[in-house]
């Protein structure tokens, strides 16, 4: 014959479920505001049922919470990562591409454009005063200034150059301390899942840090049975159970096709190469190394097209000495172009006349000509043919017959320009695009995990009214027992 306590059991072990669904209820409100927070539940389930005595069936004994489980969507998880990794690299490429396009888009009053443009009027006015100090006072000023504007330029690229790989060395640092809370947290959920525990909370804490390595590179991660959270970077793990493995950034000395060699990302154990992708670490070399060589290539092909060109005229012509002219520029690099000291020295060195064997019969050789002014003057309107083969050194020469691919030196930089302002406008685009699409995942994964306070409340009455009313089927056992014990035998 069965108890007559056991229908105090049932009742007792339904409220002790419904005061734990409470507390679990509570925790979500009070962590409402928490970032990255999932919702939890207490999941009840029946306890073990009983056979009925005296016939047939089973008495069900009551309830219990069996877990309190964590509410999260591992799809959803892993669509958001992969949005927040495109984002950060969209991001890095939209910041970057902007600071490019900010050394070439000055004011047009001072800008290389405005800047070059000075220079060849110069020299046209020098074809109409060859002989004018002032003049040649006013070429050599404006050539100074070319030649600043450019090692402005020039500095300002090779600054963002530095500022890339600065910021490849700490966002290397970043994934690797990442990697340690991570590993460090897969180990309290090893311990407290071994445990029949489930440590919801640490484990929003470990998603947090997930996502924010996401932003930064592409990685596979893989949950355990253990309740680790395993994650892997091209096949090789940095995480894996309770251990990190670390990344370094291992210079590389030397040039490649005339450019400082990139810094290569490896890892610390073996100095193998990582296989880094996307993210915002995958943005930073891919722009370092093809977008921001790219242009700094195409400037100094200009550079390099504008001197030799200028050189070529000047050393053909003849000073106010009646001597041949010298190269009008010196320099092997950017950061070493000058005016020729000799004609800074010497303003009559500025070869504006013709050689005398370019002279036509009838005609006599006079240093006071300007037609070799003239012909560099212009330069600016000639279609030239830039060669790129040699990297960083691209030369120009005027064209075959019938050669396609021409242009001047104005709609070379022009184009230039033009390019950087296409790729600048697409980053911010996709940027602009990415973050829209990943505060819409970002919407989707909080609704599910989200807590939402009406809910909340909901659960809470609807507890309390099962709470009240296990308590109430108590206070009846209490009657029906005080009737049989107390009344009974009188």
């Amino acid at each position: 014959m069965m108890s007559t306590f056991f229908g105090l059991n049932i009742s007792r072990l339904g409220m002790q479920a419904q005061q734990k669904a409470l507390e679990v209820a509570a925790h979500n409100v009070a962590n409402a505001n928490t970032p990255g927070y999932s919702r939890q539940t207490a999941r009840m389930v029946t306890t073990a049922p009983m056979p009925y005595p005296d016939g047939k069936g089973m008495l069900g004994s009551g309830v219990k919470v069996a877990e309190i489980a964590r509410i999260r969507d591992e799809f959803l998880d892993m669509q958001v990562r992969k949005e927040l990794q495109t984002l950060g690299n969209w991001e890095a490429r939209s910041r970057f591409l902007g600071q490019i396009e900010l050394v070439f888009m000055e004011p047009s009053e001072t800008g290389f454009n405005a800047v070059l443009s000075n220079f060849f009027d110069s020299w046209q006015e020098l074809s109409l005063n060859p002989e004018g100090t002032p003049v040649r006072a006013a070429l050599l000023e404006n050539s100074n200034s070319l030649v600043n504007s450019v090692k402005h330029i020039n500095e300002q690229l090779k600054t963002i150059r530095s500022d890339i790989d600065t910021n490849l060395a700490i966002k290397v640092v970043e994934v690797n301390s990442l990697a340690e809370q991570i590993k460090d947290l897969n180990s309290q959920v090893i311990s407290a899942v071994a445990l029949n525990e489930t440590p919801s909370d640490l484990m929003d804490r470990r998603d947090m840090l997930i996502d924010s390595l996401a932003g930064l590179i592409e990685f596979t991660a893989v949950e355990t049975a253990t309740g680790a959270v395993n994650i892997f970077i091209g096949g090789r793990a940095l995480v894996k159970d309770s251990a990190a493995y670390r990344l370094a950034l291992e210079p590389s000395p030397g040039m490649e096709d005339a450019w400082p060699a990139s810094p290569r990302i490896v890892w610390e154990r073996d100095g193998s190469e990582a296989m880094i992708r996307n993210g915002e670490i995958g943005a930073l070399g891919e722009i370092r190394d093809n977008n921001l060589k790219e242009y700094m290539h195409r400037f100094e092909s200009l550079i390099w097209g504008i001197v030799n060109a200028v050189d070529a005229v000047h050393s053909q012509g003849m000073d106010l000495n009646g001597a041949k002219g010298e190269k009008f520029f010196k320099g092997d690099f950017l950061e070493t172009l000058e005016i020729n000291p000799d004609i800074k020295k010497d303003l009559g060195k500025i070869a504006a006349a013709l050689l005398p064997e370019d002279w036509e019969p009838g005609y006599s050789p006079n240093p006071g000509d300007s037609r070799n002014a003239l012909k560099i003057a212009q330069l600016r309107h000639f279609n030239l043919v830039f060669d790129n083969d040699a990297p960083l050194k691209g030369r120009l020469r005027f064209p075959s017959a019938g050669e396609a691919g021409l242009t001047t030196f104005e709609n070379y930089y022009k184009d230039t320009i033009a390019r950087l302002g296409v790729d600048a406008k697409e980053s911010n685009r996709m940027t602009e695009n990415q973050f829209s699409l990943l505060t819409m995942m970002n919407r989707r994964r909080e609704s599910v995990s989200g807590v939402s306070l009406d809910e909340e409340l909901a659960n809470m009455v609807q507890f309390q009214l099962a709470y009240q009313a296990s308590a109430r089927i108590i206070s009846t056992f209490d009657e029906i027992l005080d009737t049989i014990i107390n009344r009974m035998l009188r």
